[in-house]
């Protein structure tokens, strides 16, 4: 009848669900396919907001970042500083070493050791995989054990740019951003308190 119909309907969900956490229990991104989800996202955001053209800015941004990633747990990372071309004023780390900072962002800050703070806070996002275990934890990507691995990882970059705009890391994400940022920055002998404004 009808119920035994239904609950055939519930095993076969039951099952595709499983089947599909397995696939991502099983979903574990090497360094090199994080760096190519990374560059994913950020040709989106680069497409998205342009690149700002001042070399001496980039420069600069890099130089504060750079010692901040020579203090963090992954220094062996290619970590690349990018400033986009917008009075937005946010911040966004992608995968594999991407960190973006927007020219209202860099506007707003007064001293160099408040962009350490800022740089410290992505390069953390970066170092602890939050956007990938974002993804995960809310299993944010329809996965099926028939994707090939680049489609997995496509449809994983696309999710991954979303958290970046939606904000969905979630508050112990962002705490731990925070105190691990503070520590990079601290070890590269910046002082920049904590409570970054972004």
């Amino acid at each position: 009848g009808k119920l035994g119909k239904a609950a055939g309907q519930a095993r076969d969900a039951a099952d595709k669900a499983k089947k599909a956490a397995d696939v991502w229990d099983a979903f574990n991104v090497t360094e090199a396919e994080e760096v190519d989800l990374g560059q994913q996202v950020s040709d989106k955001l680069r497409a998205r907001y342009g690149v700002v053209q001042d070399k001496a800015v980039h420069k600069y941004v890099t130089l504060v970042g750079t010692m901040i990633t020579q203090a963090s747990s992954r220094p062996g990372l290619k970590w690349k500083f990018i400033v986009l071309d917008t009075d937005g004023v946010n911040a966004y780390a992608a995968p594999g070493g991407f960190v973006h900072i927007t020219r209202g962002a860099l506007s707003l800050l007064s001293n160099e050791a408040e962009l350490a703070g800022v740089l410290g806070h992505e390069v953390a996002h970066v170092t602890e995989r939050h956007t990938v275990n974002a993804i995960k934890k809310s299993k944010g990507v329809e996965l099926t054990a028939e994707m090939s691995r680049s489609q997995v990882l496509s449809a994983v970059a696309d999710k991954s740019y979303e958290i970046l705009f939606e904000g969905m890391y979630n508050r112990g994400d962002e705490l731990d951003a925070d105190a691990k940022g503070a520590a990079f920055a601290n070890a590269a002998g910046y002082a920049p308190g904590l409570g970054a404004f972004l």
